[in-house]
């Protein structure tokens, strides 16, 4: 077989590659892991909301309850300047970044406190950062900056009040929340955003809404479009998280002419057939919204869905549905990247490197391969065809919804003309003669077969991504399809295959740094990662927790959660010496613990019961450990 000359390339618009949603992830460590976001062929990066957040940000739903309409000064996703530095480090790889953002309500004080007439209380906290939202937020009338029509009805009644929580819905019709919402845009714009996702769109009104309408849409969101094209040339793009339906008589039609929209059910077809491994089900399956398919954003798993826990048991699965929804046509998917541990999301803590695995980035340049070809569906037993196809391309995603290895699969096509295809998963060379072909699946059930010859790209896996050790580290490496080497500072390269195992003991330490330079590939790609290691000296007799953000000492309460024989219990059995939170290992007895911060002075009443008001909690942290790296935390 023949290569074909094509090269896979990243889309030029926003609106045609699919999305990765660093979800809680600080700003410099989406620019760290961009050339690996680029190997998956992401077209876009979507942040959690630049605002200034409730708490500074110490829990995921906090960046949800936003103080400000201004990029943050004091958050744990980062500054403004690191923010700015992720935008321009993402353009050398022709990636987009895209910002969530929250227009429909501010932060609360509580979920329990309201104004007379039954309405949530603004948290005081955004009169520092919003003074006149703040001053009008119980003026008369259409004055008022906040809505107080808890008892609206009719039509646009979800517009009015925010049901989904004690949260304080804004009036988004006042000139003054408009401007400060343009004004956020256009911040978010000059230091180099080139999208938005809309955060509860459907609760706020459009121009053409039968009831309680406004002008916010073409004010806000036409205007920063038109910033947008004057300052770049090119299309911003938005689009809105629209859960099931407007409602109550209101039209999707309302909001197409000013942002693209969420399709949340359309994802639990793929999801359940894929999980009972029927592929007939997936014959028929359409998008959810009626709408042309082109306005469309469509998922896997959501960050709500992930945790509140309706979500994939295994990647495996998650990356079969992401394959077979990639390869539709119309739309643009968005990848969660999910985080460890799903009841105890870690902001600025990433979680996993599932987008790394060869399937995804496979399903993502198939994806943009095929943006504008037709399609055909075609299920034959346990597998699920999609087939691509234009005059001059043509190609198929196949995906086997079994678990069990399979010998050989054989396929018939109805658009795949005779000829050679490569598996773009294996590497194989697949033949189709008279409609069919019989081939071998790769371990992933997935295969991408395409008119290009390539190998399969390499994929590299490392147990140990850097960071602070004692003594030594020991950093296991792995490459399938494909060889590599590793330097260790200067020292000379060392080429490997497969899995190794190598030990950076803190006397290799240069200036207090480690070094490990992996390059890695085949015949066709290469990459080259450092990842560094810094050896560090802990004060004996004491668990060191390193890194911890200083103002938990001073605006929180710092409490630790250990058990010894399964009976729990809170303590503030620690001291801290330049930073360092030290705990007693000759007076601690127990063998884990975990930390939490809570309200400032805040006292804990039942010390031997789990309390609900913290704010903020850790992992599980062995003592045997020796220290805790709380730089994540």
């Amino acid at each position: 077989m023949e290569s074909d000359g094509y090269v896979d390339n990243m889309p030029a618009a926003t609106v045609d590659g699919n999305i990765f949603h660093a979800f809680c992830w600080k700003y410099s460590d989406i620019t760290a892991n961009l050339a690996s976001i680029a190997e998956s062929s992401f077209k876009s990066i979507q942040i959690s909301p630049v605002q200034q957040p409730k708490n500074g940000g110490a829990t995921w739903w906090s960046f949800y309850q936003p103080l400000s309409f201004s990029i943050a000064d004091n958050s744990s996703l980062g500054s403004k300047a690191d923010l700015q530095e992720l935008c321009t480090e993402a353009d050398k790889y022709g990636i987009s970044i895209i910002a969530d953002i929250v227009f429909n309500h501010l932060a609360n004080i509580d979920d329990d406190h309201l104004e007379s007439d039954g309405t949530p209380t603004v948290s005081p906290d955004v009169e520092a950062y919003e003074p006149e939202i703040y001053a009008k937020r119980n003026a008369s009338g259409t004055e008022a900056t906040f809505h107080h029509n808890k008892n609206a009805s009719g039509s646009g009644a979800i517009t009015q009040y925010y049901a989904y929580g004690n949260l304080p819905d804004l009036n988004t019709a006042n000139p003054v929340v408009q401007a400060r919402s343009l004004a956020l845009l256009k911040e978010c714009i000059d230091v180099g955003i080139d999208g938005f996702r809309l955060d509860a769109a459907k609760h706020i009104e459009t121009p053409t809404d039968p009831q309680y309408s406004s002008d916010f849409f073409p004010n806000v969101i036409s205007a920063a479009k038109e910033y947008y094209k004057t300052k770049t040339t090119k299309d911003l793009y938005v689009y809105g998280e629209i859960l099931d339906e407007p409602g109550g008589g209101r039209s999707l039609d309302d909001y197409l002419p000013y942002i693209d929209i969420t399709d949340n059910k359309v994802k639990s077809s793929y999801v359940s057939a894929s999980v009972r491994k029927d592929a007939s089900a997936l014959k028929t399956v359409s998008y959810s919204k009626k709408c042309d398919a082109s306005h469309i954003v469509y998922w896997t798993e959501s960050h709500d869905d992930y945790t509140s826990g309706e979500t994939i048991a295994s990647s495996i699965q998650v990356n079969k549905v992401w394959a077979m929804m990639s390869a539709r046509k119309g739309g643009r998917g968005l990848y969660l990247a999910r985080q460890a541990v799903r009841d105890n999301v870690v902001v600025g803590e990433v979680g996993s490197y599932l987008f790394e695995q060869p399937a995804v980035g496979a399903a993502n340049r198939f994806h943009n391969r095929f943006l504008n070809a037709n399609e055909n569906i075609i299920v034959d037993s346990n597998l699920y065809v999609c087939e691509r196809y234009t005059d001059n391309d043509a190609g198929a995603m196949i995906v086997d919804l079994i678990t069990a290895e399979q010998d050989k699969v054989t396929i018939s096509f109805d658009k795949l003309s005779d000829g050679l295809y490569c598996d773009q998963m294996s590497g194989q060379v697949v033949e189709v003669k008279n409609g069919k072909a019989t081939f071998k699946m790769h371990s992933s059930h997935i295969a991408v077969l395409t008119k290009t010859k390539n190998e399969p790209h390499p994929y590299f896996t490392i147990s140990n991504r850097g960071g602070y050790f004692v003594d030594k580290a020991s950093v296991e490496l792995n490459i399938t399809d494909g060889k590599g080497t590793y330097q260790i500072n200067s020292e000379a390269a060392v080429e490997f295959n497969g899995k190794t195992t190598i030990d950076l003991p803190a006397s290799k330490a240069v200036n207090g740094v480690i070094a490990l330079k992996i390059k890695y590939g085949n015949d066709q790609f290469s990459y080259e990662k450092t990842y560094t290691y810094r050896p560090i000296n802990v004060v004996e007799g004491y668990f060191n927790v390193l890194n911890m953000n200083p103002k938990y000492f001073t605006d929180y309460e710092v409490y630790l959660w250990s058990w010894g024989s399964g009976n729990g219990h809170w303590s503030k059995d620690y001291t801290v010496q330049n930073g360092v939170l030290l705990i007693n290992l000759t007076t601690f007895k127990d063998t884990s613990f975990l930390i939490a911060i809570f309200p400032k002075d805040y006292v804990i009443s039942n010390v031997n019961a789990w309390d609900d008001h913290k704010i903020k909690q850790t992992g599980d942290i062995a003592i045997s450990t020796k220290f805790y790296d709380a730089s994540s935390f």
